[in-house]
């Protein structure tokens, strides 16, 4: 992580325009590493949270190709691109999906569309999505694994950062590389880690304590363990048939260690 993107992250900041005070219920979901299933679990977590009898915004923020529209079936092609050529505004183009309470702002598969705006305009879109985001009660923002001056732009506008990773050393590393560097930026958010695809919790929590030992040798605030999400063969199931897991598989292994990364990440709104 260079020190031009931190500088460019510490104007993004003072520039853009922020509810001071105001709690926005705003989750980023990032991960250093590649195919760690940010998408997915921005989906799932989001379902997670609707079933809570919660409203719920989850935004396509990821350029990659495995995307959320990668694992649905939406008749509707309303999306992003829309609003960024100045056709709909962001609250025309959302779509409702399984119930009126479960809305997605959709980008096209493959279209790596932040990469292509100014940064000017990343900078209107996070504030448009700020203030769309005050008529949910839940915002989850899926940013993917390209971190950039742009992705920083969204960054800035939430609540809570979920940093992803896996229990592979590799990731690891990278998740310790992006650590150090949300360590180096000024974004007041909570930040928390999932650890993804893991063979049980001690594992979880054994890859997330050597990521903490990393981090106090050096000085840096290491994120709180908020959850683990085990490997359970039933997700591959229903990415292929297009289908949530808490909808196919409401008692799997995985299905339950989302809902409880939800209640804890949520457990003021969820209780409500």
């Amino acid at each position: 992580m260079d020190k031009q993107l931190t500088d460019d992250a510490n104007v993004i900041y003072q520039s853009l325009f922020l509810s001071k005070g105001m709690p926005r219920n705003i989750s980023i979901i990032i991960s250093g590493a590649e195919r760690i299933g940010s998408s997915w679990c921005s989906l799932t977590l989001a379902h997670a949270v609707n079933l809570g009898r919660k409203k719920v915004l989850l935004v396509d923020g990821n350029g990659k190709f495995s995307n959320i529209a990668s694992y649905l079936v939406l008749q509707n092609t309303k999306n992003i691109e829309d609003y960024i050529k100045g056709k709909k505004t962001l609250n025309q183009l959302v779509i409702p999906y399984k119930n009126k309470n479960f809305h997605i702002l959709m980008a096209q598969q493959g279209n790596n569309y932040l990469s292509e705006l100014p940064l000017g305009r990343v900078q209107i879109f996070a504030e448009d999505l700020q203030i769309l985001s005050e008529n949910y009660d839940c915002t989850i923002i899926d940013i993917g694994t390209e971190l950039n001056c742009k992705n920083l732009s969204l960054c800035q506008i939430a609540d809570n950062i979920l940093i992803m990773s896996s229990e592979n050393s590799a990731d690891l590393i990278k998740t310790f590389e992006l650590i150090k560097f949300l360590n180096n930026i000024n974004i007041d958010a909570n930040y928390n880690l999932i650890i993804n695809r893991v063979n049980s919790f001690e594992d979880g929590y054994k890859s997330y304590d050597k990521l903490n030992k990393a981090s106090d040798r050096l000085g840096l605030r290491c994120p709180e363990l908020l959850g683990s999400i085990r490997i359970d063969t039933r997700i591959r199931d229903t990415i292929r048939n297009k289908e949530l897991l808490l909808s196919r598989y409401p008692t799997s292994e995985a299905a339950l260690d989302i809902c409880h990364i939800a209640k804890k990440l949520y457990q003021g709104i969820l209780h409500e």
